[in-house]
């Protein structure tokens, strides 16, 4: 595999729509990759069900965090967060995202899982405010770094659940 440069990046965005809904593709397409931005926080109200199969699977209900004033104020603790930008990666990429240094320096992580190949669709990300005083962002923050790697051939399409999410 390949990290897909910054110059392929913005060819792929151009032509493909690797990547939409971008705020300023000069700021948020790096040297390595794509940063994601926040578009609605979300609280766990209930309990999620996982099995082998998927035929018991659910996921938890969610409660949408409201902005106080310009901002949002979380406390310690796991939140769901959507992102803006819409993603359609070819099938023969994948993608790895990783939260931004700066949220890691205020105590605060953001996971993701792969990016297969083939997805398409506007995800969601974990975030973990581990700082015990909590943390504060503001709508339309850089949250992940989302990195495309090139495969070395195409591979089988995504075809699950979360296809065209959001």
């Amino acid at each position: 595999m390949v990290v897909i440069d910054r110059e392929t990046l913005l060819q792929l965005i151009a032509e493909k729509q690797l990547v939409t809904n971008m705020i300023d593709p000069e700021i948020q397409v790096s040297p390595n990759g794509v940063e994601l931005t926040l578009h609605e926080i979300f609280k766990f109200r209930g309990p999620g069900i996982i099995d082998f199969s998927n035929r018991d699977r659910q996921i938890p209900e969610y409660e949408k965090l409201e902005l106080r004033g310009e901002k949002y104020e979380v406390d310690p603790g796991t939140y769901i967060v959507t992102y803006n930008e819409t993603v359609s990666i070819p099938t023969d990429m994948i993608a790895i995202g990783r939260p931004r240094s700066s949220l890691l320096r205020s105590g605060v992580t953001v996971e993701s899982a792969v990016w297969d190949a083939g997805y398409e669709g506007r995800s969601r990300g974990l975030m973990t405010v581990y700082n015990p005083h909590g943390f504060t962002l503001k709508p339309n923050a850089r949250l992940l770094h989302l990195v495309f790697f090139k495969l070395h051939q195409e591979t089988q399409s995504y075809a699950g659940v979360y296809q065209g999410e959001s």
